[in-house]
């Protein structure tokens, strides 16, 4: 693992998100414990691990034709939906998870632009 380019990424996507980044993590999928991170938040890493693999147990029990793995997982929180969380599968071993301020950081942004950027990047560095 390239700690040094997952720390950078993480940085150009803080930049590209204009504020509107709360906290993200790259963590374990095994442990929920998190290796890199701007805000770290070892609370919010374990439950989106747990919160993402029962979301994926939930959709293959239903039998909806959905891919066996989820690689993005989005949710819109609050009353208002003013709090995005975003979680992606980099690898076999790790997932990043983020926490938006959705008043701030533009959503059309982070999913057009910012996280097709990053994701390759990552996975590039956590191998």
């Amino acid at each position: 693992m390239n700690v040094n380019e997952v720390q950078a990424t993480l940085a150009d996507m803080e930049d590209s998100m204009l504020g509107g980044l709360a906290a993200i993590d790259v963590f374990s999928k095994t442990s929920g414990m998190s290796v890199a991170a701007r805000r770290s938040s070892p609370r919010a890493c374990a439950l989106f691990n747990i919160l993402v693999d029962r979301i994926g147990d939930t959709i293959k029990k239903s039998g909806l034709p959905v891919p066996d793995s989820i690689q993005q997982t989005l949710l819109r929180l609050g009353d208002d939906g003013q709090v995005m969380i975003v979680v992606v599968d980099l690898t076999d071993k790790y997932r990043m998870g983020m926490a938006l301020d959705c008043s701030r950081a533009q959503l059309g942004i982070v999913v057009s632009v910012v996280l097709p950027d990053a994701i390759p990047r990552m996975r590039a560095a956590l191998r």
